[in-house]
Protein backbone atom coordinates (compact mmCIF):
# COMPACT_ATOMS: atom_id res chain seq x y z
CA UNK A 1 0.00 0.00 0.00
CA UNK A 2 1.49 3.44 -0.86
CA UNK A 3 2.09 5.99 1.12
CA UNK A 4 0.89 9.79 0.23
CA UNK A 5 3.00 11.49 -1.94
CA UNK A 6 5.32 13.88 -0.51
CA UNK A 7 5.77 17.29 -1.59
CA UNK A 8 9.02 18.73 -2.38
CA UNK A 9 10.57 21.91 -1.15
CA UNK A 10 12.77 24.27 -2.92
CA UNK A 11 14.23 27.24 -0.97
CA UNK A 12 14.10 30.47 -3.57
CA UNK A 13 15.31 33.47 -2.88
CA UNK A 14 12.88 36.72 -3.61
CA UNK A 15 14.27 40.29 -3.39
CA UNK A 16 11.78 43.19 -2.46
CA UNK A 17 12.65 46.52 -4.11
CA UNK A 18 10.77 49.59 -2.38
CA UNK A 19 8.98 51.42 -5.31
CA UNK A 20 10.80 54.51 -4.50
CA UNK A 21 14.60 54.35 -3.24
CA UNK A 22 15.49 56.15 0.12
CA UNK A 23 18.70 57.21 0.78
CA UNK A 24 19.73 54.10 2.81
CA UNK A 25 17.05 51.67 1.67
CA UNK A 26 18.52 48.70 -0.06
CA UNK A 27 16.39 45.74 -1.69
CA UNK A 28 15.37 43.46 1.34
CA UNK A 29 16.28 39.60 0.44
CA UNK A 30 13.88 36.46 1.54
CA UNK A 31 14.21 32.83 1.48
CA UNK A 32 11.22 30.90 0.95
CA UNK A 33 10.45 27.27 1.14
CA UNK A 34 7.97 26.34 -1.85
CA UNK A 35 7.27 23.37 -4.27
CA UNK A 36 7.87 26.15 -6.91
CA UNK A 37 8.80 29.64 -8.09
CA UNK A 38 5.73 31.10 -8.81
CA UNK A 39 4.44 30.35 -4.90
CA UNK A 40 7.31 31.90 -3.18
CA UNK A 41 7.01 34.90 -5.58
CA UNK A 42 3.14 35.35 -4.35
CA UNK A 43 4.11 34.26 -0.75
CA UNK A 44 6.99 37.39 -0.45
CA UNK A 45 4.03 39.29 -2.30
CA UNK A 46 2.04 39.47 0.81
CA UNK A 47 4.86 40.68 3.05
CA UNK A 48 6.31 43.79 0.90
CA UNK A 49 4.14 47.14 -0.06
CA UNK A 50 1.49 46.90 -2.93
CA UNK A 51 3.83 49.20 -5.24
CA UNK A 52 7.40 47.37 -4.39
CA UNK A 53 9.24 45.24 -7.24
CA UNK A 54 9.43 41.58 -6.37
CA UNK A 55 12.25 39.27 -8.44
CA UNK A 56 13.53 36.10 -7.97
CA UNK A 57 16.82 36.06 -7.52
CA UNK A 58 18.49 32.71 -6.77
CA UNK A 59 18.18 29.69 -4.38
CA UNK A 60 19.57 28.06 -1.23
CA UNK A 61 20.84 24.48 -1.33
CA UNK A 62 18.93 21.66 1.12
CA UNK A 63 22.23 22.36 3.32
CA UNK A 64 21.96 25.85 3.78
CA UNK A 65 18.14 25.78 4.34
CA UNK A 66 19.10 23.22 7.07
CA UNK A 67 21.66 24.93 9.18
CA UNK A 68 19.43 28.24 9.18
CA UNK A 69 16.38 25.75 9.92
CA UNK A 70 13.91 26.83 7.66
CA UNK A 71 10.49 25.76 7.73
CA UNK A 72 7.90 25.33 4.72
CA UNK A 73 5.78 28.41 3.80
CA UNK A 74 7.42 30.76 6.19
CA UNK A 75 9.34 33.61 4.37
CA UNK A 76 12.35 34.65 6.42
CA UNK A 77 14.59 37.99 5.47
CA UNK A 78 18.16 36.96 5.04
Amino acid sequence: MPGRPRRRYTTFLVAVTPERPRKASRPVVYAVMKPDAEAALEAVRGLAEPRAAVALVGGLSTRIAKALKLKPDEPRAV
